[in-house]
C-alpha cells in the first residue's frame, strides 16, 4: 500500500513528510507503550477456518449504501463450536442469518463483534455454511483509507465506489474475520451495479448478467487462489476496460493483463501509457522474484481517487499514475499478498520489500541516477526519525502500521543493506525467490526470512536483524582521512542516533576514495565505535566519500576532515608484544603508548576485559579464566587485526 500524504504546514513543522507513504505521520516517541492487537476481534473467531466466501451484493456508483448477502463457508478447528462469531459494524443491519440453513438469532456482544448461537454445537472438522443478509450506510464513506468503503466524484465529475479494507475495515462492508492467518480457499464475487456501470474485482471475470434484473448488471469474478480478507475489494464506477496479455520472456505461457479506467475521454493519455506498461513491469519483476504468483488469473489496476494504491489481489485500486508507485503496487503481490506477514508485527515484510523494489524499478526502467535519487530521498526520510524502529509494536492503528519514515523507508534501506550484506547480488535474489516458494500463498515471519537467509549466505545474521529490525535509530558517523605516499589512512568515529536504546551498529560501509585521476570503491566493516582502515593507493588523493550509493542506513556529520597527522604514530598489532604467552595467570604488555583502547575476546566473540594502556606495564587479567584461546584487539590501532592469546 502506498499513501500519498497531504500534510498541512503546521504538521510540517513538526515532521519532514514527503508525498510519500504510510499513514504515521510522525514516528513514536522513545519508550511508548508496546500494544499489539489480537489477530481476531473475538477469540471465538479462531474457532473456525473459512473455506470459501460468496458476496451477492447491490452497489452503485453514487453511494455507499450496501445491501445483499455473504455466505460463508467454513471448518470446525475447536474441540466445539456452540456461537458463529463474526465481525460487521453497527451501522449495518443484519436483516436475517442462516446457520446450515435454519434462520437463527444474531447478538452484538461488543463494539461490532457478533454472535449466532448454534443450538447444537458443532464438532472438531465439522463444514458448515452461514448466510446473513444485511443492509446499511456504512461508517466512512468519504476517506479512501481506512475507512472500508468509499464514494468519490473524479475530476471529470465520474462517481465512484471502491472498497479498501486494510487493515481492520473489511467489517465497515461485510461480514467477515479479520485474520491474517485464516486466508480463504476461493471467493465468488457477485456485485450488482445500475446498468452500464462496471465493477472490478479479484480472480477472473466470469459473467455478466445484463437481461435477469431490468436496468441492472450483475457481475461474476471468481479466484481460486488463497486470498487474505484485507485483500477482496470491488471497485464501481463508469469505467472503460482496457485488456492486454503479457507473454512471459522465455516461455510460451501467457497471462492476462485487465485495467479500469474512468473519465476515457479526459483521462491524461500519459497516465495510461504508464499503466499499459504493465506487462513489462510483471516481466521484469517475475524474473528476480519468481513468476508473477497469480499468472493464471490475471493482474490489473482500477483506477479511482484513493491518494496512493492497495494491492488487493490480482487487481490493485489506484490513484496515482507514478511509475514507481504502481511498481509497487505490482511488487505487493509477490510481497504481501503470495507471501503474506505471519502478524501485523512484522508488516515491513510487505512494506519494506515493496519499496525497495521501487528503486530496482528505476534502476531497471530509468537508469542508475534516477535510482539513486530515490535511495537518496528515502534516506533522507529515515533520518527524520532518529528512534524509529522496523518492527511495529504497536499494531492497534494505522498510523503505527504504516509509518512512511520507518515501515517504509527505513524497512527498504535494510533490504538493500541485506543485499549488500550477500556473498553476491545472485545469492541476494536467490534468497527472495526461495522465501517466495516455501511461503507461496501461506505466511512468513522476520525469522523465516533470517533462516533462508543465513542458509544462503553461510553465516549468523542476529546481529544485523536485531540491530535493524529490533533495534531504534541508525549509526551517524565523522570521518578523517590522509594519505602517506602510496597509503591511504581513513578513520571513523560512530556514534548513534538513539543512544539510549542502540549499542554499537556492526555494519559493512562502502567508501569512495577519490583522486582527480579516477577514483575507487571499497567495501568496508565497521565493527568498533573508533576505526582505523589502511589502503594501498597510489594515486593522489583529493576526499573520500562515505556511502556514496546508499547502501547503508546511516548519518554522516560533515566536513570530512583531511587530519594530515592521522598516520603519525600509529601502530599495527603485528608490533604489539604480549607475554607470557602462553599463560596460566596474567598477560601484560610494555612500552605502548598511555590511553590505547583494548579489548579481549573469548571464542564466541564475548567481550570477557576491556581496558586502556597505561604509560608503564598494561595488565591484562587472565587468572579467572577458563583455559582456552582468546583475541586481543583495539579500535585505536591501525590494521584491525588481532592477537591470539592462550590461557591453560
Amino acid at each position: 500500500m502506498r499513501i500519498r500524504l497531504f500534510i498541512t504546514s503546521l504538521v510540517l513543522l513538526f515532521c519532514q513528510v514527503q508525498l510519500y507513504a504510510g499513514a504515521g505521520y510522525c514516528s513514536a516517541s522513545k519508550g511508548a507503550k508496546s500494544v499489539a492487537k489480537t489477530t481476531i476481534a473475538d477469540p471465538g473467531e479462531d474457532n473456525y477456518d473459512i473455506k470459501y466466501l460468496k458476496f451477492d451484493l447491490n452497489l452503485t456508483d453514487t453511494s455507499v449504501y450496501v445491501s445483499g448477502n455473504v455466505t460463508t463457508k467454513a471448518q470446525v478447528t475447536a474441540s466445539a463450536m456452540g456461537a458463529y462469531v463474526f465481525e460487521l459494524d453497527t451501522t449495518l443491519v443484519v436483516d436475517s442469518a442462516f446457520v446450515n440453513g435454519a434462520m437463527l438469532p444474531v447478538t452484538v456482544t461488543a463494539g461490532f463483534v457478533r454472535s449466532i448461537s448454534i443450538p447444537t454445537p458443532l464438532t472438531s472438522g465439522s463444514l458448515f455454511t452461514v448466510q446473513i443478509f444485511y443492509h446499511g450506510l456504512p461508517p466512512g464513506g468519504g476517506g479512501g483509507f481506512f475507512n472500508g468503503i468509499t464514494h468519490a466524484v473524479s475530476a471529470g465529475g465520474t462517481h465512484m465506489v471502491y472498497t479498501v479494507s486494510d487493515p481492520y475495515v473489511a467489517k465497515n462492508w461485510w461480514p467477515c474475520k479479520q485474520s491474517i492467518q485464516d486466508k480463504i480457499d476461493s471467493v465468488d464475487m457477485f456485485i450488482s451495479v445500475p446498468a452500464q456501470v462496471t465493477d472490478g474485482s479479484n480472480g477472473v471475470l466470469l459473467g455478466i448478467d445484463s437481461t435477469t434484473t431490468p436496468g441492472y448488471w450483475k457481475y461474476h469474478w471468481q479466484t481460486h487462489y488463497l486470498i487474505d480478507y484485507y485483500l477482496i475489494s470491488v471497485a464501481v464506477s463508469h469505467y472503460q476496460q482496457y485488456k492486454s496479455y503479457l507473454h512471459f520472456t522465455g516461455s510460451t505461457d501467457s497471462m492476462l493483463i485487465q485495467n479500469f479506467f474512468t473519465d476515457t475521454a479526459t483521462f491524461n493519455p500519459a497516465y495510461k501509457a504508464n499503466f499499459d506498461s504493465l506487462g513489462l513491469f510483471i516481466d521484469y519483476f517475475s524474473s528476480l522474484y519468481g513468476r508473477y504468483p497469480f499468472w493464471k488469473e490475471k493482474y490489473g489496476v482500477c483506477y479511482t481517487t484513493l491518494p496512493g494504491g492497495m494491492e488487493h489481489q490480482t487487481m490493485t485500486t489506484i490513484g496515482v499514475p507514478n511509475t514507481y508507485i504502481i511498481a509497487h503496487e505490482l511488487c505487493h503481490q509477490w510481497f504481501g499478498d503470495n507471501v503474506t506477514y505471519r502478524d501485523w508485527t512484522d508488516v515491513w515484510l510487505s512494506e519494506g520489500f515493496a519499496t525497495f523494489s521501487e528503486q530496482l524499478f528505476l534502476d531497471h526502467f530509468w537508469g542508475a541516477a534516477a535510482a539513486k535519487a530515490h535511495r537518496q530521498s528515502l534516506l533522507s526520510n529515515i533520518l527524520s526519525a532518529p528512534c524509529g524502529m522496523v518492527h511495529v509494536n504497536d499494531t492497534t492503528n494505522s498510523d503505527s502500521l504504516f509509518n512512511q519514515r520507518t515501515v517504509y523507508s527505513k524497512a527498504q534501506g535494510v533490504v538493500r543493506m541485506l543485499q549488500y550484506l550477500a556473498p553476491s547480488d545472485s545469492v541476494f535474489f536467490s534468497v527472495l525467490k526461495t522465501y517466495q516458494q516455501s511461503y507461496a500463498l501461506g505466511h512468513a515471519s522476520t525469522a523465516d526470512l533470517k533462516a533462508i537467509a543465513e542458509a544462503a549466505y553461510g553465516v549468523p545474521l542476529d546481529t544485523f536483524f536485531n540491530q535493524w529490525i529490533y533495534g531504534r535509530g541508525y549509526p551517524v558517523y565523522n570521518m578523517s582521512w590522509n594519505q602517506a605516499g602510496a597509503t591511504v589512512y581513513v578513520k571513523l568515529i560512530q556514534t548513534r542516533s538513539c543512544p539510549s536504546y542502540t549499542n554499537h551498529f556492526s555494519t559493512p560501509l562502502e567508501l569512495q576514495l577519490h583522486s582527480a585521476t579516477g577514483d575507487t570503491f571499497i567495501k568496508v566493516y565497521n565493527s568498533a565505535d573508533t576505526q582505523i582502515y589502511e589502503f594501498n593507493w597510489a594515486q593522489s588523493m583529493t576526499n573520500v566519500y562515505l556511502n556514496p550509493d546508499v547502501w547503508t542506513i546511516l548519518k554522516l556529520n560533515n566536513p570530512v576532515l583531511h587530519d594530515t597527522h592521522l598516520s603519525v604514530g600509529m601502530l599495527n598489532m603485528r608490533d604489539i608484544k604480549v607475554y607470557p604467552n602462553p599463560t596460566q595467570g596474567n598477560w601484560q604488555i610494555e612500552k605502548l603508548e598511555e590511553g590505547i583502547a583494548l579489548a579481549l575476546y573469548d571464542i564466541s566473540g564475548k567481550i570477557v576485559w576491556k581496558g586502556k594502556t597505561s604509560s608503564g606495564v598494561t595488565l591484562i587479567p587472565g587468572n579467572k579464566l577458563p583455559t582456552g584461546e582468546y583475541y586481543l584487539k583495539s579500535v585505536d590501532i591501525l590494521d584491525g587485526a588481532q592477537i591470539t592469546l592462550t590461557h591453560w
